[in-house]
């Protein structure tokens, strides 16, 4: 069940999502997220009684299994982040779901774009 966050919650959580970014096809973190995640991970450490889902995510371009294998390691690489910030590894749920669950459109650039993302949300 989802917790309702404060403003100042709910913005660190959004930056953090926003800024995340991997290498192309790879599931390698990009340095430039790694300010915002360094404050999902604080705001975690003092939360100590929250859990957070990651939900991995792909654009449909490639192979769909090896599109569900990306976005399973794409979220696994946000919750190794996090864990190694100092987040106990049951505190974090990791599912993915390649580009079986878009939120917009795969035939445009722009589209794909937004696809590619690991969602995370807060919960009880």
């Amino acid at each position: 069940m989802p917790i309702k966050l404060l403003k100042e919650e709910q913005e660190i959580l959004r930056k953090a999502f926003d800024n995340l970014e991997f290498n192309n096809g790879k599931d390698v973190i990009r340095f430039e997220s790694y300010a915002s995640l360094d404050d999902l991970g604080k705001l975690m450490v003092k939360k100590s009684e929250w859990r957070l889902k990651l939900s991995g995510h792909t654009d449909n371009v490639g192979n769909p299994k090896t599109n569900m294998t990306l976005s399973q390691k794409r979220a696994q690489a946000v919750k190794i982040f996090l864990i190694d910030r100092g987040i106990k590894a049951d505190r974090i749920i990791v599912e993915y779901f390649g580009a079986t669950k878009p939120v917009a459109d795969n035939k445009t650039e722009a589209g794909r774009q937004k696809n590619r993302r690991v969602e995370m949300l807060i919960i009880e």
